[in-house]
């Protein structure tokens, strides 16, 4: 069998799989007991991190091969201090629309081709936390000194550490982890996009990802199998951002930061809201 034909019904067995093996442990007792106790699919996303630390650990793979490294922690972090300004303003469109409509999953998918484009320009010379991290910076300072956004991330700290940890991590390892990387060792990367390398495993990443987002990974978990092609259309675009994010870094310490850590922050606005 050819080695791109190999390593595309490879990733999708995973994707697959894994996608199965959630509905299995959402339906169990075990499923069942985690709902009434949190209202985040720790077990789910654990099993999303798990299924590919095993398949590595199968193919008795190297961790930095599959993006799993932090090497040139310092660049990483830059990168993404960088880039949170940029996703924390194109996240604020959720505030107005409605990936469920078509219209909307239009005008989101159109947001998140210009965040690859505004994070590529601004990410031509070697990133430094000077040049995007100062907003944050002030944020986390002024969350810091108020009582009243101190009691709110208390409130929310079980949803911090779930998106965080679980789900920003999850979902990457699964996607910009194993699947793009083990893509890219059979199809290349021969392509430029701002002097950056890539190749077809980002499109078919990104597929994937919109994919699991057409299935609805939260409704496919609480047993609703409704099919949602609008919000897989933008999420097809939004993974396109963190799949270059990853080639950019080269790791998935960064894309599994800005996958989760905006979501944690609009996750503890929205708490807030009277």
């Amino acid at each position: 069998m050819h080695p791109k034909t190999r390593a595309a019904i490879e990733v999708v067995i995973l994707f697959g799989g894994t996608l199965f093996l959630i509905v299995v442990l959402s339906g169990s007792s075990i499923g069942e007991w985690q709902r009434h106790h949190t209202p985040h699919p720790f077990l789910e996303y654990a099993l999303m991190i798990a299924l590919p630390l095993l398949l590595i650990a199968v193919r008795r793979g190297r961790p930095t091969d599959y993006g799993l490294t932090l090497k040139s922690l310092k660049r990483q972090l830059d990168i993404f201090l960088t880039a949170l300004v940029p996703f924390a303003i194109a996240s604020l469109a959720f505030a107005f629309l409605n990936p469920q409509q078509w219209d909307h999953a239009f005008l989101l998918a159109g947001i998140r081709i210009a965040l690859l484009f505004a994070l590529a320009l601004m990410m031509r010379k070697k990133p430094t936390i000077s040049t995007g991290a100062m907003l944050p910076g002030f944020v986390l300072a002024m969350l810091a000194g108020d009582p009243a956004a101190q009691g709110i991330m208390e409130k929310t700290m079980i949803s911090t550490v779930f998106f965080i940890m679980f789900l920003g991590p999850g979902e990457e390892l699964l996607f910009r982890g194993y699947i793009q990387s083990r893509l890219n060792s059979a199809w290349g990367r021969p392509f430029r996009f701002y002097g950056v390398s890539w190749g077809w495993g980002v499109i078919m990443t990104s597929a994937l990802f919109g994919l699991m987002h057409v299935l609805s990974l939260g409704d496919l978990i609480g047993g609703d199998w409704r099919l949602s092609w609008s919000y897989g259309l933008w999420t097809f675009f939004s993974g396109l951002v963190y799949s270059y994010v990853r080639e950019k870094s080269g790791g998935i310490l960064v894309p599994a930061l800005l996958h989760g850590f905006p979501q944690a922050i609009a996750h503890s606005i929205m708490m807030s809201a009277p």
